[in-house]
């Protein structure tokens, strides 16, 4: 700084006079004392480290008790909630014969027929099933032989109609367990892949890359007519979309004025005059990227209208009131990147200017251009009002 330079010169001009004008007087000792002030004192104080030690004749702030009220904002989108969907997998290996849903995210009833699959392998079952019978058995084998049909997939009514009919169906229909929407291909927003370039964009920039890298595929379902599925592959899933999740991702410092099962409001692109309410369901213990420091929150968000779009950017509110704090002025608080840094007056010079030190700490929330201050001053200690004049663009900050 500016000033700083200027009382620094001109303290060290008048440190070399005093030593050199012995002819009317004895030298000043390092030691002695002029004004209060030892000569070595106010050398140490003014040839510190420019990057740690500033001197300033600006006002200062101690810490005091306040209020927080404010309102945090996040960004984030909508995804399907996992916990109502019903899946349907592959109890056995086949191929694909029909398919009667083309597109996911296609509305379908209970019981509607989905699609048929064939197997060499159940064909066999059910050729098997066909010679107990036939051959007179038992009840108890016919029994049991049934009861493996069932559970491969087969239902009642056809394992009534091969009995009966004595032919072998080529192919077993399968069903869907549940009235809703059907689709082939979710995947979970944790599951897509960031390429190492998104890091350097902002925090939204973020959020917005990662939704498009998981969408979900609302054309044609990925899987086709005469595609081969092994057992235990997961075909379909159907969910009916009343209830939805918004994910939102929200910088750490306000996490410790979240929590869950707390109200939230809610905003969509697609109607952004209409307020919709939520609750916190869960705030993941993990961040979402280790370049960005962003926590994914789910938000349990009722859709009795079906009218809320998988995908669609939302915007939601986080209203945090009543808490109370250690507090300064936002301006005294210099931020750089993750850290955040405050200069503390240590001293005063004989001419009655300041003596700051570089020191670091940890903040809270922001609110009414009041920053909350976890920990690393205390509140006896006086602290630069403007930090930011303090530094100067080409000052590399060094904690004490």
């Amino acid at each position: 700084m500016k000033s700083g330079s200027s009382l620094l010169t001109a303290l060290l001009l008048s440190a070399f006079l005093l030593q050199g004008c012995n002819d009317a007087e004895p030298a000043m000792s390092a030691y002695d004392s002029h004004d209060g002030v030892t000569l070595k004192q106010s050398t140490e104080q003014l040839l510190g480290s420019p990057s740690r030690q500033v001197l300033s004749r600006q006002g200062t702030v101690m810490l005091r008790i306040g209020a927080t009220e404010q309102s945090i904002e996040a960004q984030g989108f909508i995804d399907i909630d996992q916990s109502r969907s019903k899946t349907v997998s592959a109890r056995f290996g086949g191929r694909i014969e029909t398919l009667y849903v083309r597109y996911n995210m296609q509305l379908v009833q209970r019981g509607e027929k989905i699609m048929e699959l064939y197997s060499p392998d159940l064909r066999t079952i059910q050729e098997e099933h066909l010679f107990i019978i036939k051959s007179g058995a038992e009840q108890s084998l016919v029994d049991v032989s049934r009861e493996r049909l069932r559970l491969l997939g087969i239902t009642g009514t056809q394992v009534d109609q091969l009995e009966r009919n004595g032919q072998v169906a080529t192919a077993v229909s399968l069903y869907s367990p549940s009235t809703g929407f059907v689709y082939f291909n979710a995947l979970d927003a944790s599951d897509a892949n960031i390429s190492d370039a998104s890091s350097t964009k902002s925090g939204m920039d973020m959020i917005q890359s990662k939704t498009r890298g998981q969408a979900y595929q609302t054309s044609a379902a990925q899987i086709r007519e005469g595609a081969y599925v092994n057992a235990g592959q997961l075909l379909f899933s159907v969910n009916d979309l009343q209830q939805v999740w918004a994910l939102v991702y929200v910088p750490h410092e306000h996490l410790a004025s979240i929590q869950e099962n707390e109200s939230v409001e809610i905003v969509a692109e697609t109607n952004p005059s209409k307020i919709m309410h939520g609750k916190i369901s869960l705030i993941e213990k993990t961040f979402e990227e280790s370049s960005q420091r962003f926590v994914r929150i789910r938000i349990a968000l009722p859709n009795p209208d079906k009218d809320i779009k998988v995908n669609s950017f939302v915007s939601a509110q986080f209203d945090v009131r009543n808490s109370r704090s250690m507090q300064v002025p936002a301006s005294a608080v210099y931020k750089t990147g993750l850290n955040t840094y405050v200069w503390v007056k240590t001293d005063t010079t004989a001419s009655g200017v300041g003596v700051f030190h570089l020191r670091k700490v940890l903040t809270g929330a922001n609110s009414n251009g009041m920053t909350s201050i976890k920990s690393g001053i205390t509140p006896n200690e006086e602290i630069a009002k403007q930090a930011g004049f303090m530094t100067d663009s080409e000052t590399y900050l060094n904690e004490e």
